[in-house]
């Protein structure tokens, strides 16, 4: 009886290690497969890194990427993490309000000039 309660337990730690890493890593192989096959240009896609940018041309191993106006970047399918939908990226209405915050942290306080401007040597 003792021989049989071993071979069950090592066929439970065996199923357990298929359902908790093997099964789950073959599903996420497959979504990226699958996000690598509706690679096209004009898709919009997200890097590892978290730099976005618009799919110009696809190849074998490598897509062509414009990051900005007139900016292209080559890089390996394997680096893009996702095809961004608009919920991913933020509005212009969000940028003008992240840009705005940002203008009022660098206005220096009134009378004090900036810190270099205090700390400029004389002559």
């Amino acid at each position: 009886m003792q021989q049989y309660s071993t071979l069950i337990f090592i066929a439970l730690l065996v199923a357990a290690f298929y359902f908790l890493i093997l099964r789950p890593q073959r599903k996420r192989q497959q979504a990226m497969q699958q996000t690598m096959n509706a690679l096209s240009p004009g898709s919009r896609v997200m890097l590892g890194s978290g730099v976005f940018g618009t799919v110009v041309s696809v190849g074998a191993r490598q897509v062509v990427l414009e990051i900005s106006p007139g900016a292209e970047l080559t890089v390996l399918k394997q680096a893009i993490t996702k095809i961004v939908t608009d919920d991913d990226e933020d509005s212009l209405d969000e940028q003008d309000e992240l840009d705005e915050d940002q203008n009022a942290v660098e206005q220096p306080i009134h009378g004090r000039g900036s810190r270099a401007e205090r700390h400029r040597p004389q002559g």
